[in-house]
């Protein structure tokens, strides 16, 4: 069973080798896959965007274990999503919040007889999620591990939200290492013919392509999370807008 890793371990310390370790000695039969371990120490938000982005492209059946924890060693919980086709293991601290929407069921993991003992206090990367993730792919069933929850932890301003027939409030959720700024607005709303407004800047053009864009101008093009981004033709969106994650952006239809 594929075991597909986000965190913000970095690659320079054992922290990455250590959660393998524990996987591969618990289910030696498990395949590891290393989505990123570069997301900046205690992003949060860029670690569920990370995982929207990019879920949906791994087979049925794959154990999703992030780690991105500030909380670690606190009374948060530590959880498992599990949705029609994959299970994520980590911290309920909003890691899982676009994943949430898809889901059939939360469960709080609270039985240690899956933990690695003793269990570090800044550590549970390796000595719960790692292990709980390795007896999900073993074959263990989700409700062995603890009760159902309703109430995980969401981010917020995952969703743009309505404030005029018309007009929907949206913002920045990510900025990619090209200077894109992704927003919270999908797909869809491109169907009407529309003006965003971010950063004192109104932007107009949707475009199919890079190519078709206009060097130097801010335009929007559907991006391939599915969400609307704001990029800049051979630039950076960033230095030109001057925003960042959580500007806010106006979305008006026209």
């Amino acid at each position: 069973m594929p075991i597909a890793l986000v965190t913000d371990f970095g690659t320079r310390d054992y922290y990455v080798g250590a959660v393998k370790g524990v996987i591969l000695s618990v289910d030696p039969t498990a395949s590891i896959v290393d989505i990123t371990h570069e997301i900046a120490p205690q992003d949060i938000a860029a670690a569920a965007f990370v995982l929207h982005a990019c879920y949906s492209d791994f087979p049925a059946g794959t154990i999703f274990l992030c780690v991105v924890d500030p909380g670690v060693g606190s009374n948060r919980r530590a959880i498992i999503v599990k949705t029609e086709d994959y299970a994520f293991v980590g911290p309920d601290n909003g890691v899982f919040s676009f994943v949430l929407k898809h889901s059939d069921a939360v469960y709080a993991i609270e039985n240690d007889t899956y933990f690695r003992k003793p269990v570090s206090a800044t550590f549970h990367g390796r000595d719960i999620f790692a292990p709980v993730a390795a007896h999900l792919s073993a074959g263990v069933a989700p409700p062995e591990f603890g009760p159902k929850i309703s109430d995980p932890i969401m981010l917020p301003d995952i969703a743009p939200w309505q404030i005029e027939p018309n007009t929907i409030e949206g913002s920045v959720i990510h900025v990619d290492r090209f200077g894109n700024l992704i927003t919270n607005l999908s797909a869809d709303i491109a169907e009407r013919r529309f003006t965003l407004e971010i950063s004192n800047t109104q932007i107009s053009k949707l475009t199919s392509s890079y190519v078709e864009a206009e060097s130097d101008d801010p335009f929007a093009i559907i991006g391939s999370a599915g969400l609307i981004e704001i990029s800049v033709k051979n630039g950076s969106a960033v230095e030109k807008l001057k925003a960042s994650r959580g500007t806010p952006i106006t979305l008006k239809f026209i």
